[in-house]
């Protein structure tokens, strides 16, 4: 029986298929071509989507976990980086979930204070020491459903040559990817101004 996680993950490989007029697309290991070239490419698409922007959906807050500082005199503390962090955002001296503030009327990044990374350690001179980051996310129930057809174009974008060997096809849904991850952040960024209005609101009715 399958489990919600694997309906959807079908959804995504079936998508990318019909998006270029091609057969469905059920597991990764069905022997055919849709299956091999979607398997080459699904979870660099997927992590380089992710990793493009900082999705609600795919961010994460951890205390970081110290280990023995080589960079003494440089930097004060050194912390191991999660194993599942696909994107540093920020790292700061408190616990947020925060990834972008008003200012002005605009949305712009939440400060980071300044850091370093070098492979799997992050340094920094703060201590305590929180990571906001984005995860490398692998359970597709967790995406938003624009999302979802952002990643499936974007997958049709690298199948479109290897699948149908038509560059005007490829450059057709390269413009479908675009338009659709806009509008995916769009709403994801709507979300985060209503958060913001909605606080402030809060903190001034106090």
């Amino acid at each position: 029986m399958k489990s919600p996680a694997n309906d959807i993950h079908c959804i995504h490989l079936q998508s990318c298929a019909l998006n270029l007029g091609k057969s469905n697309i059920n597991a990764l290991t069905e022997p055919n071509a849709e299956a091999r070239a979607c398997n080459q490419f699904y979870e660099h698409v997927r992590d380089m989507l992710l990793q493009g922007y900082p999705w609600r959906f795919a961010g994460k807050t951890q205390s970081l976990a110290q280990l023995t500082n080589d960079k003494l005199g440089k930097w004060a503390y050194a912390y191991s980086r999660p194993v599942d962090c696909l994107k540093v955002r920020w790292v700061r001296p408190a616990y947020s979930t925060t990834d972008m503030r008003k200012e002005e009327g605009a949305l712009i990044p939440e400060y980071s204070y300044p850091h370093d990374i070098e492979g799997t350690t992050i340094y920094s001179d703060l201590s305590p020491a929180f990571l906001r980051y984005t995860v490398r996310l692998t359970d597709p129930t967790k995406f938003t459903p624009l999302f979802v057809d952002a990643l499936a174009w974007h997958l049709a974008v690298r199948l479109a040559m290897p699948l149908t060997r038509d560059p005007k096809m490829r450059a057709d849904a390269f413009q479908l990817a675009q338009q659709t991850q806009g509008l995916a952040q769009e709403a994801d960024a709507n979300e985060v101004r209503e958060t913001s209005d909605h606080e402030t609101e809060f903190v001034a009715g106090r």
